[in-house]
């Protein structure tokens, strides 16, 4: 017997300890866990990058920019990948021409919010920095997100390597231009254009061949239905996933918000894990009854809450020694850091359990779980922040993850088999 056969014999025999398909698992989490791999060493280089070539205005000012870009892109159909990723398991591959269609023809939003936001700085705040980017933002960011589709079609396939391959070229793509203009200038306009441009590009590449691997032009009547709920279920979620950044640019200035965002670098990165595992998990949901799910699902959270809590206590110990060695310019981010890696546990709960509940299209328990945990988050980041300080925004995500927690946890113990 060969070492493949004996290795596909020892998956099988642990199912009954796990309670999961280990062999589909070992086949879509092993390119899942090298694009994390990939994605955070890539994430790693470009933290060093900036932490040593760029000044703390800069990065600060630069970071702001993409906050607010993930903030106007709410206003799109952003639920749509969720959409399309469930409706390619059921056999519709047409919904990724469809996907397409619908979010550039639903991008107007942003780019009228991007548009005015940028006259605002240009011609009331006379801040010509943040104008110029945000025209940029209003050109680039309807085609990265819409032509972006290619990965929720991809996961819908269940087609894992080819997924983490075109994410692990992206990656290295979007860094090593950043770093190559980090090279040569200081100036935060010319990270906007790079970032943007080099999404841009690499959306439309990838969709172009993923188009390739449609084999009908079905479309699922419920993709976009389905796809406006996700959206606006999750469009208060998406304002709360950026607003600590806008709160912390706005009471704190830029080198504050870019503390900030190293203390809570590395710990997103562990956070990864859990959506990784969300995202293998989701075709696997939609094909199984919630009774089938329910036998095996707590089981699989165990595993998942321990593996991340082991490597958030281990990051805790190890952060200081990271920071003094990778960004000597941020020791400052440390504590903060250290705080914030406890917090990333709960979010491997919610993203598992929401998981389930994107599957089975339960939108009423989707719309409790995101709107009052993110509402949480929104109303607390402000006097937290203003009080606090980067501590105060460390606390309000702590609110935030704890609560979507508990309601995921209530949601799902209140489905019916």
């Amino acid at each position: 017997m060969d070492s493949q056969s004996r290795f596909y014999r020892f998956l099988r025999w642990s199912e009954k300890y796990t309670k999961t398909d280990m062999v589909y698992l070992s086949r879509g989490g092993f390119w899942l866990v090298l694009e994390q791999v990939s994605g955070s060493f890539f994430a790693l280089l470009l933290a060093v990058a900036f932490g040593h070539l760029a000044s703390q205005d800069a990065y600060g000012n630069y970071k702001y920019v993409l906050s607010l870009a993930a903030i106007f892109g709410a206003f799109s159909l952003t639920g749509l990948s969720t959409a399309i990723t469930r409706a390619v398991a059921r056999d519709y591959e047409g919904s990724l021409k469809q996907g397409l269609r619908l979010s550039l023809r639903w991008s107007g939003g942003v780019i009228l919010l991007s548009l005015a936001t940028a006259l605002y700085y240009l011609f009331v705040a006379k801040n010509a920095f943040l104008g110029i980017a945000l025209l940029l933002v209003a050109f680039f960011l309807p085609f990265t997100n819409s032509f972006s589709l290619f990965n929720a079609f991809l996961l819908g396939k269940k087609q894992f390597a080819r997924s983490s391959i075109y994410n692990i070229i992206g990656s290295f793509l979007s860094a090593a231009a950043l770093i190559i203009v980090l090279f040569f200038t200081n100036r935060a306009i010319l990270f906007v254009l790079t970032y943007f441009l080099t999404a841009a590009l690499v959306s439309i590449a990838f969709y172009l061949l993923a188009k390739k691997q449609v084999r009908n032009d079905a479309t699922d009547p419920k993709t976009f239905t389905y796809g406006t709920h996700l959206s606006i279920m999750t469009f208060v979620a998406t304002l709360a996933d950026r607003i600590d950044s806008i709160v912390v640019f706005t009471l704190l200035g830029p080198a504050s918000l870019a503390v900030y965002a190293y203390a809570i670098a590395i710990p997103e990165q562990i956070k990864t894990l859990a959506k990784n595992a969300a995202s293998l998990s989701l075709p696997k949901f939609a094909a199984r009854p919630i009774g089938e799910i329910r036998a095996s699902l707590w089981r699989r959270l165990s595993i998942l809450t321990l593996g991340i809590t082991i490597v958030s206590v281990l990051y805790i110990f190890a952060a200081p020694y990271l920071f003094k060695v990778l960004f000597p310019v941020y020791t400052s981010a440390v504590s903060y850091s250290q705080w914030y890696a406890p917090i990333i546990i709960l979010t491997g709960i919610t993203a598992i359990l929401t998981s389930v509940l994107q599957a089975h299209q339960k939108t009423r328990a989707l719309y409790l779980i995101t709107n009052i945990g993110s509402l949480v988050l929104i109303v607390s980041v402000g006097p937290l922040v203003y009080f606090y300080g980067v501590a105060g925004a460390i606390a309000a995500q702590g609110l935030f993850r704890a609560t979507s927690a508990l309601l995921s946890l209530w949601q799902f113990a209140k489905l019916a088999d």
